[in-house]
């Protein structure tokens, strides 16, 4: 699938760039109770959309490729990139109790030995990891946790460090939403709340507006997770703050948002597991509720 490549026009935010980092507005530990337990998302009928077009969009990078794979939680991803023809990976995550279920992990894969690492990291201060020089630097579910410009340029200051020149970074985060649209989808958001929620399997409440333009957002699993389920915070920005932030930290290559799809035969694995009726309701009303973004460093 060919990169939709995306240019937008405005910003939003503080974008001096050179003011430091605020501290992280949330608990950089807020994981490390759920860390056991959290590969039970990783159940959930959306999974399968996130994963599909996660692997389509990182696909061109991937073979023989070294990757640091940032905010990997319990290495879910990290692990797939090595099946998938990744030829190392180092994964990084600011959780060390998530760090400590993937190093567990490890042994249950046969390729991993030598070639998959994890590493307790914060990507708003995160340097060199092991050498630099990555071919492919990927974040699922990362740049969401920046509350500011300032928060996501940090990281993507750490991604430009850690990759060569025509190295790229391949991500999920929240969906792309203009900032002159960020309450209106705040309101679809709420009104997507307001039905059934068991199949979906997650609550996601928009509660409150930034001083950057963005929402924080408290997100809690539900259904067949569980009452004592995973709670945590997470924040979107509008879309712009994207772009300004990747261009300011030197990521000048192509930028683009990808189409979210499910077809072929990850679709019909997906309804195999799930049902028809599920993706049916995402694809038509629900969703989609993540974005994927692909950003080329472009030179040195």
């Amino acid at each position: 699938m060919p990169l939709k490549m995306s240019e937008p026009t405005g910003q939003n935010g503080n974008n001096n760039p050179h003011s430091e980092p605020p501290p992280p507005h949330y608990e950089a530990t807020q994981y490390n109770t759920y860390a056991s337990k959290y590969h039970l998302i990783k159940r959930l009928p959306s999974t399968y959309i996130e994963t599909a077009n996660f692997r389509a969009a990182a696909a061109p990078f991937i073979p023989q490729a070294r990757i640091l794979d940032l905010a990997c939680g319990t290495g879910y991803y990290s692990r797939q990139l090595l099946e998938w023809g990744a030829k190392a990976v180092v994964g990084v995550d600011v959780s060390e109790g998530m760090i400590s279920v993937a190093e567990e992990s490890i042994a249950s894969v046969p390729t991993a030995e030598g070639t998959l690492k994890f590493r307790v990291g914060d990507a708003r201060t995160l340097g060199v990891v092991e050498g630099g020089g990555y071919d492919l630097v990927t974040g699922v579910w990362l740049l969401n946790y920046a509350t500011n410009a300032e928060e996501l340029r940090a990281m993507f200051e750490g991604i430009a460090a850690n990759l060569k020149a025509d190295g790229a970074f391949a991500g999920i985060t929240t969906r792309p939403i203009p900032a002159a649209e960020m309450d209106i989808h705040k309101t679809y958001n709420d009104r997507i709340r307001a039905k059934k929620q068991e199949s979906w399997g997650m609550d996601v409440r928009y509660a409150e507006r930034l001083e950057s333009g963005g929402w924080r957002i408290d997100i809690s699993t539900l259904g067949q997770l569980g009452q004592d389920g995973v709670k945590f915070t997470t924040f979107h920005l509008p879309m712009e703050a994207y772009h300004t932030a990747a261009r300011e930290a030197g990521m000048n290559g192509r930028f683009g948002w990808r189409e979210v799809r499910l077809e072929g035969e990850d679709r019909e694995e997906a309804v195999r597991d799930a049902g028809e009726a599920f993706f049916r309701e995402y694809f038509e009303d629900i969703g989609p509720h993540f974005g994927v973004l692909v950003v080329e460093k472009g030179g040195s």
